[in-house]
Parts: structure tokens; C-alpha cells; sequence
């Protein structure tokens, strides 16, 4: 019997070799792939279908109405009237009385996950209006949820985006959003998406910011505000404007009205938002809606709030224009709906007088010129961006 060559035995050797493990990954590759293909499934449930309009239109409504329901079940035993009291102060402590409307600010956090992000592993463009989506309407409910008690909604009429630098995966990062300015019709929110470093500081960023106003910068030779802003001192007195010309360029338009964020956050995108506010299709002044909302100015000087150390209405010391909301509001109150208030948001308000209109009053003074300020470098960047869409119309 002839022995085998020894190329053969290396052969034979190899071919078991390779064989084996090809034998193995038959035999379990259906559970690999399985738990592969569970795991991508799961990582991407933010995309999965009908999520988006659970985090847009529904997530936002129910958690006010749980803690809605949470109230009535601690009340359960309590009196129809002792209930509806209660249902009252928590309707009316939701409204943002007191605050700037300039100055409000809204924060929502998210989170650079994978479905979101490109293959340069970064959020994708894409998906900055997708979490824009979410955060918004989540704005509307902080900032008029009166109005949307009455029948109200907040359309969206055009977004304008201005990257400076990608958000990396995985990343966490803040959606703040504020309504510098507004006019008759449309109401112009920017959204400022932030990241804070590791190192940075703690302190939360609460609504009613007070960040110090920016002036307009002048011109050709201004650069875009820095990536990553340094934290600004807390005061009260507003700069002067500079006597120079606006700048032309939307981008420093958008600058002036950015300024640094209050805890050195660094910038990576900007949105402005051009809302409008209806009943029905009846379009609102912005003014009324924040008006009913309890948005005012400070208690003016000489008054017996500023006399006694109130330096801002709050909720124990209402501004005028909210105890006037309220009195518009008290026939439904025991019913449960809000009809004379939107019977008022429709028209009512044009047969108050002009020199009675109380929202006017209630934001006049300093939130006026801050708001005719803001309106003005907002409108040069529609009006940039309008004639640059112009030229391909």
C-alpha cells in the first residue's frame, strides 16, 4: 500500500480546516443574523413607521393631559367646584405670564442617533427640520397653550437654515428656540441648535433668558458669530446700537440676533421659522396671542408693584392684560370650553379701541423697540433669501 504524498496530506489538512468553521458559521448563522438584524431594527426605532407623528402630534398633547388626569385622581373625593377650581390654577399656571417674549426661550434635547446621521457620521441636513418638527410643536404648547384651548394652530409658512458645524453621532445636543420679533401676520422663531462640552458648565438653562442683546453688526468686514461662544456676563442694561448701517449679509443679520449663549454652548445651526397663528382660517395678530398669554413687559416705574420690589409679573402678581384674558375666558369656565375666547380671537379684538388695546400696552416700551430691532435684520434675511429664490422663479 503506497503512502500518501505529503502535498496531499496538506491538502486534505487544509481542506478540513477550512471547511470546519465554514460548518459552524452555516449552523449558527441564523441566529447571528437574527439578533443582527433585531439590533438594527431596535436602533433605529425613531424612524420606525407613524413614530414621527407619535413625537410630533400626540407625545406633546398627553403629557399635559396626563398630568391633567393626574389632578383630577388626586381630587377624585373632592367637590365639583373644589375640582373645577383646581383644573383652573393648573390651566392658567401653564401660561407663560410674566415673561419676555423676546427674551422666552424654549430648550428641547435630542440626540444624534444612527437613523439620523449620514455616512460621514454626523446629523445628516435632513434631519434637522425632521427634530425641528418635534420641537416646535412642543414651543406652541409652552409658549400659547391658551390659544390652542380655543380652537387655535400654529402653520408654518417657511423655515431658512443657516449649518455651521456637523453634529457628530451619538452626540447630545439642544434645540433653543426664541421669537426675537413678529409682525402682523407672521411670527419668526429661531431655533439654535447647541452642544454643550464635557467640561462646561452645569448650569441648567431655564426659560426667560436674559442674555445679553447684541447690537447689529456693521458690516462687510463682521464674521459669522463663534462656533464655540464664550458664556456672557448676567445684567440688565442694553447696548447702545451702533450707528452703522445694517449689514446686507443674511448671515449677519442672523449673527446680531444670535449673540453667545448664556452657558458657553458651542453653535452648530441656526433655523428661522416664519409661523402664523389661526382660528379656523382666520389668521391672529401675534400680539393678541401673546397678549392673552400673559407675555408683558415689566411693571413700569412708579407703579405700586415696582414700588413694593416687583421687578416682573408673575403669576401671583398677574399683569393687566392676563386679568383681562381671564375676565374674557370667566362665562366658559363653568362649562368647560372656550368660546367667548375664540369668539375674541376672530374678531373680537378689532372692536377694542385704540387706545384700550391692553396686549399693545402689555408689550410695548422696551419689548417694542427690542421687537422693531430684531423685525428688521429678520426681514433682511427674507428678503435675501426671497431674492435669491427670485432668480430661479
Amino acid at each position: 500500500m503506497t503512502k500518501p504524498r505529503a502535498g496531499q496530506v496538506y491538502s486534505k489538512t487544509l481542506a478540513e480546516l477550512v471547511k470546519r468553521p465554514s460548518a459552524l458559521l452555516l449552523q449558527y448563522s441564523p441566529t447571528v443574523l437574527k439578533y443582527v438584524l433585531g439590533l438594527l431594527f431596535l436602533v433605529n426605532i425613531r424612524s420606525w413607521p407613524l413614530v414621527w407623528h407619535y413625537n410630533v402630534l400626540i407625545r406633546p398633547v398627553y403629557e399635559i393631559r396626563f398630568r391633567w388626569w393626574a389632578i383630577w385622581w388626586r381630587n377624585i373625593f373632592s367637590s365639583k367646584k373644589q375640582l373645577q377650581k383646581v383644573h383652573e390654577k393648573f390651566l392658567r399656571e401653564l401660561c407663560p405670564v410674566g415673561e419676555d417674549p423676546t427674551r422666552y426661550t424654549v430648550s428641547v434635547k435630542q440626540w444624534a442617533g444612527p437613523d439620523d446621521c449620514d455616512f460621514n457620521f454626523h446629523l445628516s441636513n435632513s434631519s434637522y427640520p425632521k427634530q425641528l418638527d418635534t420641537a416646535r410643536f412642543r414651543a406652541a404648547l409652552r409658549i400659547c397653550p391658551t390659544f390652542y384651548r380655543a380652537g387655535g394652530w400654529v402653520p408654518l409658512g417657511a423655515t431658512h437654515f443657516k449649518f455651521i458645524r456637523e453634529i457628530p453621532i451619538f452626540a447630545n445636543y439642544e434645540m433653543r428656540m426664541s421669537m426675537p420679533a413678529w409682525d402682523e401676520k407672521w411670527c419668526y422663531v429661531v431655533t439654535r441648535y447647541v452642544t454643550k462640552g464635557k467640561g462646561k458648565s452645569k448650569k441648567p438653562h431655564t426659560n426667560g433668558s436674559a442674555a445679553p442683546e447684541k447690537p447689529i453688526p456693521s458690516g462687510d468686514h463682521a464674521s459669522f458669530p463663534q462656533l464655540h461662544t464664550p458664556a456672557s456676563p448676567s445684567g440688565t442694561s442694553t447696548p447702545a446700537r451702533e450707528s452703522t448701517p445694517p449689514s446686507s449679509n443674511p448671515a449677519e443679520r442672523i449673527a446680531a440676533l444670535v449673540g453667545a449663549e448664556p452657558d458657553g454652548a458651542t453653535l452648530h445651526c441656526i433655523a428661522i421659522s416664519e409661523l402664523c397663528f389661526k382660528v379656523g382660517r382666520i389668521t391672529v395678530p401675534p400680539a393678541v396671542v401673546f397678549g392673552i398669554e400673559g407675555f408683558s413687559a415689566p411693571p413700569p416705574p412708579g407703579s405700586e408693584l415696582a414700588a413694593a420690589g416687583v421687578t416682573r409679573y408673575s403669576h401671583a402678581h398677574p399683569p393687566p392684560n392676563f386679568v383681562k384674558s381671564l375676565e374674557i375666558q370667566a362665562p366658559d369656565r363653568p362649562h368647560g370650553h372656550a368660546r367667548a375666547l375664540q369668539k375674541f380671537l376672530k374678531g373680537g379684538w378689532r372692536d377694542v379701541p385704540e387706545g384700550e388695546r391692553w396686549w399693545e400696552d402689555a408689550l410695548g416700551g422696551e419689548i417694542e423697540a427690542r421687537r422693531a430691532r430684531n423685525l428688521e435684520a429678520l426681514m433682511g434675511v427674507r428678503v435675501g433669501m426671497d431674492g435669491a429664490l427670485s432668480t430661479y422663479v
